[in-house]
């Protein structure tokens, strides 16, 4: 599963449910002149300042201050309009008696008698951003600077007046629209009967049909006609446009629209006192206040602006939201750092995002997040790979960042790494990955800043998919562009075309309203209210009834009356008119309450009618009511539900609204020792009803290792000697989270010996030898691979019953060795013969392969073993059909078959199907499989021969792991090629490469190996570095982050060596610890859990047939250690005398030793850190036993 994103809320025109909260000012109920309004403005102090036929009423939101010619210089209380200047001045015209001016102290009054106005008879007033005054009369149109009145009476049937931001005068006359330069009148377009708003450098046009739009240059941007679009009828009394850029219509008989969602709000629908309306006026985007003739003034809030939420949004496997203080909050999933808390735990309860409260919406991609603040800036925080943050950078970012400079940003979208965005001119921008040509640009290249898409300024709405687009223009019609696997586009086919890197439009319809991209499929609704789809259909989230694709818009039912959609990865959810939830689509993490069936078909869920938003991640959706409340369902492993827990729900559940959470203080480390340490912090007041959240890491990213607690102590075990450790504490309320507190840093004690010699990793298991010479091994064993005559899995290092190991190669499913005496042993998985025992039966336990002696290098494939002998000649044996031998055949065999006659050869390397040699000459030769380049001969064609690869003649060593390869020459640089999806290249990008590529220009390289996806390397400083993928912290640097370059582990300067193997990193320091990261969900790690680790642990070495483990005391002898638990004192009883007992922590580290000689005795360990131990007991007669003890 892969996630979708977040939807605009979406209405349509129609009767809908009360969704606002009115408050009636009249004259009997408040303080305000009249219940006559004919206008109201909103000064820079938030002041409303109302014309009536009764003067003027200033509303502060609590009383009301009148002025008439009563009590003030007002020459009339028949007020029509009012206009407010850059200098904050009040112009207002009256019905007979000329304009008025008030600038805060005095009023004046402007009539034909004492200026140059040539009317007291005025129609419109409007201010220009010179703090012109413009004033239209039956004599025409004049211009006030301040000075001087100049009139212009060639138009003297001017019915409408509006100026722009660059101080174009628009005018209507005899059902004409006209532009006015100062000295000349020119004509736009006919059919306008009066100009009713200018907003954004739009142009509102009422006409006799419906409405038009034009740029304030001119150029008509849209046609809105009645029956094919939201318009409701023709008598367009008065528009404005709320800071979301959303317009608001008051209609003379239809009542109040949100033209931009196009629903509409009646009198007998919502509860408007009329239908009827004067005069709208937005304030901010929660207040609409309306004036009527008869009713007074209403104000109008959401229901939704009273409660907690005001927005939401579901990314892949995490989620977001703004509340109504403007806070943002995030939860789930947080792998890039796409929560924005500054690190990469997933969080299972909403937790705050800094403390700005300017938020206004925001929308989240695969594991990205960009958002845009109240004062109109660009933020973007999370996974940054392909630019798709658009600061010109791929660095991820691990909280909010400024993108840009502009201040005019008005909607976006986030795909899987893609960026779309509109600005409040209409122009589209995208960046980001463009492989499939999903920005638009006409290329197909990434961008890292945000890229304009063509000279479009009539852009409306626009989504992300995958690796596509699609968007809706402001005269209806739809366009897409990107990938069109799927037939996603809705062009009708199912090909991606060179065309399709820049939008094209989607058939002739101009009704549609609002759209939305998911992964692969795409849902639509028409101005009529009908839903339509597209694209991919194999769980049936078209809705259509079926699971068959469609590449063409396909109506969806019959019904009409579909008011919001929202799809995810497989599935789709709508709201119908009446405020029913519907889903559809695949259920297999049984969001929508019916068990994992798809449902191809839209069924309502549930019975609730209060649904007011839906967002739709990967397997889970974010439920919004008109009252704020939010609603989750669906999947919820990593917390994306936000209810506190990791557990899926199959219903729609509440969450509560969350509240800010004290943090906790005075963090400390205490108890530091070589393995061991204790953190301390301070409760807050109130405790914290859930407790703390605790993460430590060898990285100053907030990562690691990180649980829960209900204490404000936690002693820390199985750390890594000598190793600096940083860590946090959040506190957990009931529902909420804090940020994180960092404690700072502490280092552990160095000293002790580890027990580690050499390590080798393959597919989810690991073998490794002790300085003694023993043999271990850990993790997945179905082929037997492990040696330890089971097929049985092991959690923690198992001896193998070998010795004498000298090399060790592990890969796939089978395991091959050389001891120190040059004889060859193998086990495991033995279909293709990989063995080399002349059978294809797997074995569970080391054979010896042949009689040869001399075998001094080995190295193993998918199902294949090469190896070469003291006098240079090369082997194989097993699968072959790539030519992995290298000796010109396919067929494969059991046993070692010499590969021609060379005798030079130096060192071998095996991926799954490639191999690499380099002879005793220091040339570098390559042969098998080549679809990624991996043979580095700069093609891709594969070679059942070796060729030479370069004419370079200093190759020192070299590994080959999946269909990459890695190579270091004897100046101490390292070098890659092949296929490069995870980063594992580590050269910078994700591009594959055919022939040999300087990774960085470091020259101090010392060693390295590499795994399926990843790299890992020790400098001749001792320093250890890793790159390519993090997906399951395998790179060791305490975070999700994939490094697409090495980076640098830790601060340690000891490393000895490395080993990689598919999701796992493990290395030896010179002290003989091992530790290793990653996945563990197949024991890979031998820590005895199967909880994955970000950062390097420990793994114990005092374990299995060398130091035996008992929990409690056998029938077969007679040895007592009590209490177990201890707290303090511990007693260790034999009946023959005891030598001496020595105490290890897990990490294989010694912590006590102490001689008995006697045949009972004590051990103070009240001053350990609580935690499990491994006790030693030696007695005469050569006993050896270990017991666990644990310490409390």
């Amino acid at each position: 599963m892969r996630r979708m994103y977040f939807l605009w809320l979406i209405f349509i025109s129609g009767m809908v449910s009360a969704q606002f909260t009115y408050t009636v000012y009249n004259t009997s109920n408040s303080g305000i002149s009249s219940n006559n309004i004919s206008d109201i403005k909103i000064d820079n102090t938030g002041l409303l300042w109302i014309a009536t036929n009764n003067g003027i009423s200033i509303f502060n939101g609590t009383a009301f201050t009148n002025y008439n010619t009563g009590n003030s210089g007002i020459a009339s209380n028949a007020v029509k309009e009012i206009e407010i200047d850059g200098l904050g001045r009040k112009w207002m015209a009256t019905q007979n008696n000329g304009i008025i001016l008030f600038n805060g102290t005095t009023w004046t009054n402007y009539t034909t008698a004492n200026s140059g106005l040539p009317s007291n008879t005025i129609k419109n007033i409007a201010v220009d951003t010179a703090n012109n005054l413009w004033v239209i009369t039956t004599d025409g149109l004049t211009k006030f600077n301040g000075t001087t009145w100049t009139t212009d009476s060639s138009f003297p049937n001017i019915n409408s007046l509006k100026t722009d931001s660059n101080n174009g005068v628009w005018v209507t006359n005899n059902g004409a629209l006209y532009k006015y330069n100062g000295t000349n009148f020119n004509f736009i377009v006919q059919d306008a009967e009066k100009v009713v708003k200018i907003d954004n450098n739009i142009v509102y046009v009422d006409t006799n049909s419906g409405m038009l739009t034009y740029s304030t240059a001119g150029t008509l941007l849209n046609t809105y006609s009645i029956g094919s679009s939201c318009v409701a009828n023709t008598s367009i009394n008065t528009l404005d446009v709320d800071s979301n850029n959303e317009v608001w219509i008051g209609y003379g008989g239809s009542g109040l629209q949100n033209f931009s969602d196009c629903v509409t709000y009646t009198a007998n629908g919502a509860g408007l006192p009329n239908n009827t309306l004067n005069v709208v006026k937005t304030q901010n985007t929660n207040t609409i206040w309306i004036g009527y003739t008869q009713q007074g003034l209403v104000k109008a809030i959401p229901q939704n602006a009273t409660g907690c939420w005001q927005m939401i949004s579901a990314g892949r496997n995490y989620s977001t939201g703004i509340k109504t203080d403007g806070t943002l909050w995030v939860w789930g999933s947080n792998s890039s750092s796409q929560l924005g808390d500054a690190g990469v735990i997933r969080r299972n309860a909403p937790m705050q995002v800094g403390t700005a409260s300017d938020w206004k919406t925001l929308s989240t991609g695969y594991d990205h997040t960009v958002a845009i603040k109240t004062d109109g800036t660009l933020w973007a925080w999370g996974a940054n790979r392909y630019g798709q943050l658009g600061d010109n950078t791929t660095i991820i970012r691990t909280t909010p960042v400024k993108i840009g400079t502009a201040t005019n940003w008005k909607a976006l979208s986030a795909g899987d790494s893609h960026t779309l965005a509109l600005k409040t001119d209409g122009t589209l921008w995208s960046w980001g990955r463009n492989y499939d040509g999903q920005l638009g640009d006409g290329s197909k290249i990434d961008r890292h800043i945000p890229f304009k898409v063509g000279n479009g300024i009539n852009w409306d709405k626009i989504s992300a998919g995958d690796y596509y687009s699609v968007g809706i223009k402001t005269d209806g019609t739809l366009w897409s562009w990107g990938r069109n696997a799927n037939g996603e586009l809705g062009n009708g086919t199912t090909t991606t075309t060179i065309y399709d890197v820049s939008p094209k439009q989607v058939g002739t319809a101009t009704n549609w309203l609002k759209i939305v991209a998911a992964g692969t499929h795409t849902l639509a609704l028409k101005s009529t209210g009908t839903l339509w789809a597209w694209g991919s259909n194999g769980s049936g989230q078209l809705g259509d009834g079926t699971t068959v694709s469609k590449k063409a818009p396909t109506q969806i039912g019959t019904g009409s009356n579909w008011i919001r959609i929202s799809a995810g990865w497989g599935h789709s959810e709508g709201i119908r008119a009446g405020g029913t939830l519907w889903g559809w689509g695949s259920n297999s993490s049984g969001m929508f309450g019916s068990g994992p069936t798809d449902i191809i078909s839209p069924t309502q869920l549930g019975s609730t009618t209060d649904n007011m938003m839906i967002s739709s991640g990967s397997s889970h959706f974010l439920n919004l009511t008109f009252s704020g409340s939010l609603r989750v369902a669906g999947s919820n492993t990593n917390g994306q539900l936000g209810d506190g827990t990791f557990v899926e729900k199959n219903t729609l559940t509440s969450i509560a609204c969350p509240s800010n959470c004290a943090v906790p203080t005075q963090l400390s480390a205490t108890n530091i020792t070589s393995g061991s340490a204790t953190l301390n912090w301070t409760a807050p007041t109130p405790a914290p009803a859930n407790g703390y959240l605790y993460a430590y890491s060898t990285n100053p990213i907030v990562g690691g290792i990180d649980e829960a607690t209900t204490s404000t102590t936690v002693n820390l075990n199985n750390l890594l000697p000598g190793t600096t450790y940083y860590y946090w504490v959040a506190a957990h309320c009931a529902t909420s989270q804090t940020s994180w507190i960092p404690g700072g840093t502490f280092t552990t004690l160095s000293g002790g010996t580890g027990c580690w010699n050499i390590v080798s990793s393959g597919n989810d298991y690991t073998l490794a030898t002790k300085t003694d010479g023993t043999l271990w091994a850990w993790g997945i064993n179905e082929d037997g691979q492990l040696g330890d005559g089971t097929t049985a899995n092991r959690a923690t290092p198992t001896p193998i019953a070998i010795s004498g190991v000298w090399k060790i190669a592990t890969a796939y499913n089978h395991t091959v060795v050389i001891k120190t005496d040059g004889t060859l042993w193998a086990w495991g998985s033995n279909q293709f013969g990989q063995l080399g025992d002349g059978t294809t039966n797997n074995r569970t336990t080391p054979l010896k392969i042949g009689s040869a002696n001399d075998w001094v290098g080995v190295t193993i494939g998918n199902n294949y073993t090469l190896a070469i002998k003291a006098n240079g000649t090369l082997w194989a044996w097993g699968h072959n059909t790539y030519g992995n031998y290298g000796d010109g055949t396919t067929y494969s065999r059991t046993i070692p078959t010499q590969v021609g006659t060379a005798a030079d050869w130096r060192s071998i390397a095996a991926g799954s199907d490639h191999a690499l040699g380099i002879k005793t000459d220091g040339t570098l030769w390559a042969w098998g499989k080549n679809y990624d380049g991996q043979l580095g001969n700069e093609n891709t064609t594969s070679k059942t021969t070796p060729v030479r690869i370069t004419t370079a003649t200093n190759w020192k060593s070299i590994d080959a792991a999946g269909d990459h390869s890695m190579a270091m020459k004897t100046d101490g640089t390292i070098w890659t090629w092949g296929s490069n999806l995870s980063g594992q290249l580590g050269n910078g990008s994700k591009s594959s490469r055919t022939s040999p590529g300087q990774v960085g220009t470091a020259t101090d390289w010392k060693s390295f190996d590499i795994g399926r996806f990843n790299g890992i390397a020790i400098k001749t400083d001792g320093t250890l570095w890793s790159w390519g993928s993090n997906e399951v912290g395998e790179i060791g640097d305490g975070t999700g982050i994939s490094r697409l370059s090495p980076a640098l582990i830790g601060t340690a300067t000891d490393r000895k060596t490395v080993a990689a193997g598919s999701n796992n990193l493990f290395v030896i320091s010179n002290s003989g610890f091992l530790s290793g990261s990653g996945d563990n969900r197949k024991n890979q790690l031998g820590d005895g859990t199967l909880i994955r680790k970000r950062i390097f642990s420990p793994i114990g070495c005092s374990s299995g047939a060398v130091l035996r483990t008992d929990e409690v005391v056998t029938q077969r002898d007679q040895l007592k250690v009590f209490p177990n638990p201890v707290s303090d004192i511990l007693t260790v009883s034999f009946d023959q005398k005891i030598l001496s007992v020595t105490v290890y922590n897990m990490a294989g580290q010694q912590v006590l030793t102490k001689a008995i000689n006697d045949t009972k005795g004590t051990i103070d360990v009240s001053a350990f850190p609580s935690g499990v131990y491994q006790m030693k007991v030696n007695a005469v007669n050569n006993f050896v036993k270990t017991v666990k003890v644990i310490k409390r």
